[in-house]
């Protein structure tokens, strides 16, 4: 897509804090898992096109100086170049929040190769880890 249509794209998608009161159902259609307003950080964010939201980005903020990209999700009725312009967008907005929000180190977890290369071209470095998780049963 060339630069043009991309700038097109970016001026008809407002980047805004989720609503978590009235928007859980609409992102819940689209979520790879079902999500409760209580388990999305305070730092949640959507792409919204003509008042349908097309992607969501959370920044959880964590202890120290690192946080961590979450909840990143797109809604599958949009066509990929809307999507991939939306998550691009959500990227550089949950960047620049950890910025002002004095944070030195950023990262998230993600298993999708698309999601991996579009980090690196926001300057994200591929980690040789492996993240290991475990339930807490109450």
């Amino acid at each position: 897509m060339d630069q043009s249509a991309n700038s097109t794209l970016r001026d008809k998608m407002n980047i805004r804090l989720l609503n978590k009161n009235n928007e859980m159902e609409a992102i819940n259609k689209f979520m790879p898992f079902p999500v409760t307003a209580s388990e999305l950080p305070g730092h949640t964010y959507c792409a919204v096109v003509k008042d349908e939201i097309v992607a969501i980005a959370a920044l959880r903020l964590m202890e120290g100086e690192i946080c961590y990209i979450d909840s990143m999700a797109t809604n599958q009725n949009f066509e990929s170049t809307i999507r991939h312009e939306a998550l691009d967008c959500l990227t550089k907005t949950i960047l620049d929040l950890a910025k002002n929000l004095g944070f030195k180190k950023i990262f998230a977890t993600t298993k999708e190769d698309c999601i991996i290369e579009r980090a690196k071209r926001h300057g994200f470095q591929l980690s040789k880890q492996k993240i290991i998780l475990k339930e807490i049963e109450q």
